[in-house]
């Protein structure tokens, strides 16, 4: 019988016709199908790539009747073959992200874990290895030993290294960018309002018996301060109108009635109240029937009740984000720990290690709270007795109530606090039973974002990602980290971090979604990273920040908060679901936990806002709507076009049927000269059009430009 061969043909793709490098002698080389080095033998191996009509390079699959009897299977995608002409090299071997050790260390030598590459002869080196898990991956050839580290001299596509060279990109079996007009959780922008503190609808509070009080327009107050669910429906214009087509909302169970003390009460003898939704206090709910349970849980009935609370996801769903789709609703979901006056606690304490007994402690105690045994048994304080998910039944019940929430209101997500503190059991026991219940949710993915308190440790946040049996992604600490020393530290450096992105994306495995981020509520508010008054990047919440709203007070330069639109710019015009916590769009001032939780400025209830805070927001509303709008942002990949330490010009491509966007950034006081590539574009932020070339960029600005 006569064999249908699928032959790649590169088609107007730049990588297919750029001329060989030639880097003292070496060579790339190119083979007959016209693509760079590495070459990728096949992508329809019933891949996806090919079923969608495209190859991860960009190339596009075209059917042919070879009239070849018996030809030979098509590799898989993931087979890949490294080649460097290197004629007077004596070794060659290829490292990357692909063969990294523990911490993403790229080996240096064969006996580590580099690839050697095998001379034919005539100095032609090659390898043909499959690479796991596929994805985005960086690579550079290691020539006659350490000697000299380099790129594919025959890869176009790079990123900086960091150290003043360049890394090559790899793009293995990459997913395509889909049905460009249909929902996709990557096209979104995420924002997250705390009720208790967003909008009051009917100017009434219910405060907790003892709490501390205090002014939460202006600094930290420990009590709930009258934010309520129809407050939140009520702004849902003005989130469609900020770009928002995601919105993450504070937990709204029952909480605690009484005040609690601080985690550590020695620093911090203030009392709170369970305003912020972290203290859940469940009844004593049966789920013999997981859909009808008895008694039925609970609203916090301080910010409304069950009504309010469909009304406003249903209204949600009903109003159009930037994106063109309805707004999906991401509930905080606590499964950590119950309070000890609930009922649960009070019918079931066998099912808790409760610190008041000698089967817990807390996580302070002894600072266990990384340790392998006690760092899923250990409570956060006294009176949060931490489930004993090691035993089925309080597990069950658990992801029971997840499940019943999720389904009771139509919810499209969860965030998962605190994910390092229960077993992983929990989380594939959970990620199964929302498969079952939630078969095929719109998007592909019902989307499980996790919390991991963590600005370095790569390893501790990919542990949970899985979209398939576990998290779809985290909250990128790390990005976190990183953006705000780039681009709010005198001396940041756009260049390194444009490497460090390089790497971070293909860190967490194929599929994954991560959350970026600016600011959140559990450290100080960004625009004090921004105006420089908070020098450390990773800077947390105690109690000598989080009570002390004198020495956090609002900017009245407009500097602080065009570096913040800078960080903005990054984070809405790059991979991933950028995060917006409420207030950030304007700069909102405030120090640690609790002061970074005042309560949100309305212009309609009395606030006024400065006017490089409404700058601020109009910058923020542009991006979003940026974003929403432009899928290659969020579903392409991201290409460096160069970078400096004050200047990053790159391009997001790869998405056929929607043009590829070029970004440019000037984090410097002052203008710099950046080059654009040539062509023709639609200015996105500006209006009108512009063409490539030099362009001066005014200090702290950035350009988003449309390839036309």
């Amino acid at each position: 019988m006569r064999a249908r061969l699928l032959a790649l043909v590169c088609l107007a793709v730049p990588a297919c016709v750029s001329p060989p490098g030639d880097i003292g002698g070496i060579d790339g080389g190119f083979r007959r199908d016209g693509g760079p080095r590495p070459i990728f033998p096949g992508c329809s191996d019933a891949g996806d790539a090919a079923a969608e009509g495209g190859c991860p390079d960009g190339s596009v699959v075209v059917e042919t009747d070879a009239g070849v009897p018996d030809a030979p299977a098509v590799p898989p995608c993931n087979e890949v073959t490294f080649e460097l002409e290197a004629p007077s090299a004596g070794s060659v071997w290829v490292t990357g992200t692909f063969v990294a050790g523990p911490g993403g260390a790229w080996p240096g030598t064969p006996a580590a874990g580099a690839l050697e590459l095998v001379n034919d002869g005539s100095g032609r080196w090659s390898v043909t290895t499959r690479i796991e898990p596929v994805g985005r991956h960086l690579y550079k050839f290691i020539v006659d030993g350490a000697a000299t580290w380099i790129p594919d001299p025959a890869n176009p596509i790079t990123e900086p290294d960091g150290v003043g060279g360049f890394n090559s990109v790899l793009d293995v079996c990459s997913a395509t960018c889909g049905e460009l007009g249909a929902f996709d959780w990557r096209d979104t922008v995420m924002y997250f309002a705390m009720t208790d503190r967003f909008r009051d609808s009917d100017g009434m509070a219910m405060p907790v018996s003892g709490a501390t009080d205090g002014d939460a327009r202006t600094g930290a107050s420990g009590q709930y301060e009258g934010g309520d669910l129809n407050g939140v429906t009520e702004r849902l214009d003005y989130l469609a109108d900020l770009g928002v087509s995601a919105l993450w909302l504070s937990a709204p169970y029952e909480g605690r009635n009484t005040g609690g003390a601080a985690i550590d009460p020695g620093s911090d003898p203030r009392v709170y109240s369970a305003y912020h939704g972290y203290w859940p206090s469940p009844a004593n709910v049966n789920y013999a029937d997981p859909l009808m349970p008895s008694p039925m849980p609970r609203v916090e009935t301080r910010i409304g009740d069950e009504l309010d609370l469909h009304a406003l996801i249903d209204t949600a769903h009903a109003t159009e984000g930037a994106n063109g789709h309805g707004m999906r609703v991401l509930f905080d979901y606590v499964m950590k720990h119950v309070d000890e006056e609930s009922g649960l606690y009070g019918a079931h304490p066998d099912w808790f290690l409760s610190p008041r007994s000698s089967s817990g402690r807390t996580c302070a105690n002894g600072n266990v709270w990384d340790d392998s045994f006690w760092g899923t048994r250990c409570s956060f304080t006294e009176y949060l007795p931490s489930f004993d998910f090691y035993r089925r039944e309080p597990l069950e019940w658990s992801v029971n109530d997840a499940v019943w929430w999720t389904l009771e209101y139509e919810v499209d997500g969860l965030r998962l606090d605190a994910i390092k503190h229960v077993p992983l059991d929990w989380l594939t026991t959970l990620r199964t039973r929302i498969e079952e219940r939630v078969p095929s949710p719109e998007g592909g993915r019902f989307y499980m974002v996790g919390e991991t308190f963590t600005y370095d440790d790569y390893g501790l946040l990919a542990r949970f990602v899985d979209p398939d049996t576990m998290l779809d992604g985290q909250f990128d600490f790390p990005f976190k980290a990183r953006v705000c020393e780039a681009l709010f530290t005198p001396g940041g450096r756009l260049d390194t971090f444009a490497g460090w992105m390089a790497e971070n994306d293909s860190r967490y495995g194929p599929g994954a979604l991560m959350s970026t981020w600016i600011g959140n509520h559990d450290i100080p508010r960004a625009i004090h990273f921004a105006s420089r008054q908070i020098t450390n990047c990773r800077e947390g919440s105690f109690a000598g920040n989080g009570w002390d709203p004198a020495s956090f007070r609002q900017p009245t330069d407009a500097a602080p908060y065009e570096r913040l639109a800078l960080a903005f710019a990054i984070m809405m015009t790059n991979p991933g679901v950028p995060l917006i916590y409420y207030g950030d769009e304007v700069g909102l001032a405030g120090g640690g936990d609790p002061d970074n939780r005042r309560m949100m400025p309305w212009e309609d209830q009395g606030a006024t806002l400065l006017p490089p805070q409404i700058a601020l927001r109009d910058a923020v509303r542009t991006l979003s709507r940026i974003r929403g709008e432009n899928p290659v942002i969020g579903r392409g990949r991201r290409v460096s076009v160069s970078a400096t330490q004050d200047t990053w010009v790159y391009r997001m491509t790869g998405c056929t049927g929607a043009g590829d966007v070029v970004v440019a950034i000037n984090r410097a006081d002052g203008p710099n000269s950046v080059t654009i590539p040539d062509g023709s574009y639609d200015d996105l932020v500006s209006g009108g059009t512009a063409s490539g070339g030099s362009t001066s960029l005014p200090a702290r600005s950035f350009r988003v430009l449309r390839v036309r």
